[in-house]
């Protein structure tokens, strides 16, 4: 049967277009991590398949497939209608607890259909026969770190029998909005990525292309409540903190005071799109250009007034921020260096418990993921702050890795007002 089609959101395209870059062995690769709920009231196991059934109707993401037209035009619609079509057609089961380990991996590694099937898949975890946990895994074009939050909430309200209100948006509609009023917004942030490569710096003409990939996880031992106290008595975001302090390390290392910088915006800004289930995060170039001079506190409201200009500007045709790409990281002579990426994913002020400091730790280990940034710095926390590393930069071996890794732990001590441990 026919069904109508719609455009694809700019985040849905951003997503595919990353996708569309993997080789099929890997194509896992575009699912979010793994995600696991405790089931926090006494249910049974078809109770489960019920309120993450309501979940998929509620939320148009968990039930919509993808395709191209044949002019090459993304589209998306929807791939079932209801709640019984999609626990018909899903990939789901029943394991017990101690099986929680292999799935979390085997399923995770599994790809997803987005073009015919359901773009997630799911099974109760059980204790003594008892439903204890779901685990839920969903593709990166369904769902993103910001949507998978509104669905674990949502299901624990739907597994409870709680009325929600509406959802306060959908992709199909989203879409078309930026297809029309809000395209204005897409051809402003098309202006901005091309001004910020072109001022960006060039690779030294004596850099060679590794294919080697260093892996590395800090934990820093560092509370986050403490962290979010150290922010908030310099009047800037937590997340404007990690940038301004992975800037400085970078700097300080690589003797470089002009760099690009690539972080992941969660675009979630206008409150007509924070609380939409679907993927909206793309990359925001910044380029930071200060001579050292300046104190942490200087540089963290500088660096802070940087990333809201370039936040405003990262809902960006994907299609576009390929041709820039094309034009400065490759066609350009020189061509522009491509830069350090980062993705911050911290707890907001008063969610994190109280916990002590711990004792740094960095190990160094092969990434299991080999694609995707040259450099990808990612720092997450919960109640303390990590950060995981990829890299594949020719000007950046183990030793310097560690140097950047040491200095960015000993700025976030700084801030939190913590001492070293040994």
């Amino acid at each position: 049967m026919d069904r109508a089609t719609f455009p694809m959101t700019i985040g849905q395209l951003s997503v595919h277009r990353d996708v569309e870059r993997l080789p099929a062995e890997r194509l896992w690769e575009g699912n979010l991590q793994p995600l696991v709920w405790d089931i926090q009231q006494e249910c049974t196991v078809e109770d489960v398949w019920r309120a993450l059934g309501a979940l998929a109707e509620r939320h148009e993401s968990l039930r919509t497939n993808y395709l191209f037209e044949a002019d090459g035009a993304p589209r998306q619609f929807l791939g079932a209608r209801d709640a019984a079509e999609v626990l018909e057609r899903v990939d789901r089961g029943v394991a017990d607890i101690s099986q929680l380990p292999e799935l979390l991996a085997g399923k995770h590694q599994e790809a997803l259909d987005i073009y015919h099937g359901i773009p997630w898949r799911a099974f109760v975890i059980t204790s003594d026969g008892t439903p204890a946990k779901v685990l839920f895994v969903v593709h990166h074009i369904a769902a993103d770190g910001a949507a998978a939050l509104i669905l674990q909430d949502d299901f624990h309200a739907l597994l409870a029998g709680r009325t929600l209100e509406p959802p306060a948006g959908q992709p199909i509609a989203m879409a078309e909005d930026q297809q029309g009023a809000g395209a204005f917004r897409l051809r402003a942030a098309e202006r901005y990525w091309r001004r910020t490569l072109e001022a960006a710096p060039r690779v030294p003409e004596a850099a060679v292309p590794t294919t080697e990939m260093l892996g590395a996880a800090l934990h820093t031992g560092i509370p986050l409540e403490l962290a979010h106290a150290g922010a908030e008595k310099l009047d800037v975001s937590m997340a404007s903190i990690v940038l301004a302090a992975y800037y400085d390390a970078l700097r300080t290392v690589l003797g470089r005071n002009a760099l690009l910088l690539m972080a992941i915006s969660a675009n979630r800004f206008d409150p007509s799109m924070a609380g939409v289930v679907t993927s909206l995060t793309q990359w925001a170039p910044m380029l930071l250009d200060f001579d050292g001079t300046e104190s942490f506190p200087d540089l963290a409201a500088k660096v802070h007034g940087k990333a809201l200009n370039a936040f405003k500007n990262s809902i960006c045709d994907p299609d576009a921020v390929v041709a820039i790409r094309e034009e400065y990281f490759e066609k350009t002579d020189p061509p522009v260096d491509k830069g350090f990426n980062t993705n911050v994913i911290l707890a907001p002020p008063g969610f994190a418990p109280a916990v002590p400091q711990q004792p740094r730790t960095v190990d160094f280990a092969t990434p299991a993921r080999a694609t995707g940034p040259g450099f990808y710095f990612i720092v997450t926390g919960l109640d303390r702050i990590d950060a995981t590393v990829r890299c594949n930069r020719p000007d950046v071996d183990q030793p310097k890795l560690a140097a950047i890794l040491a200095t960015f732990h000993t700025t976030l001590l700084e801030v939190a007002g913590l001492p070293a441990m040994g």
